[in-house]
């Protein structure tokens, strides 16, 4: 089973708990999928205390098997739910690999592509800062970094 985080990027600075509440009508909405486990990605706590693990502001773990129609239906779900909250951006993200989603970003064959070489483990593509000509595109919503 394949993994990748999704980082909430706020169009203005936001308190904690506000971050965290869109974080989790994100993960409502990606709870809508099929075969997908959605949780908050979890870090070290950082200072002494009873809990040894922390939510991760903003990021989520989404677990599953990524079929195209399944990476199709996370990026119309993570692009809907950037304009409609307003969000900068989403980035998608896959080992040191990422994608950044916006609500401006169009479903097409080529994020489609995208996402799956941003899943594809070694893909000259899907490393950082190496997108495809079309993924630099501004205008689009969609960088390779």
């Amino acid at each position: 089973m394949s993994e990748i985080s999704l980082l909430i990027a706020p169009s203005v600075g936001l308190p904690a708990d506000r971050v965290d509440a869109l974080t989790a009508g994100l993960a409502d909405d990606l709870r809508s999928v099929r075969g997908l486990q959605v949780a908050h990605a979890q870090s070290p706590a950082s200072e002494h205390g009873k809990s040894q693990q922390a939510w991760e502001l903003g990021m989520l773990i989404v677990g599953g098997v990524f079929s195209a129609t399944t990476m199709r239906t996370v990026a119309q779900i993570a692009i809907a739910y950037a304009d409609r909250v307003k969000a900068r951006s989403i980035t998608v993200r896959s080992g040191g690999n990422e994608l950044v989603i916006t609500g401006a970003t169009r479903v097409d064959q080529r994020l489609v592509d995208q996402l799956a070489h941003l899943m594809a483990p070694g893909s000259a593509e899907a490393a950082v800062g190496v997108a495809p000509p079309a993924a630099q595109d501004s205008s689009r919503g969609i960088s390779g970094s």
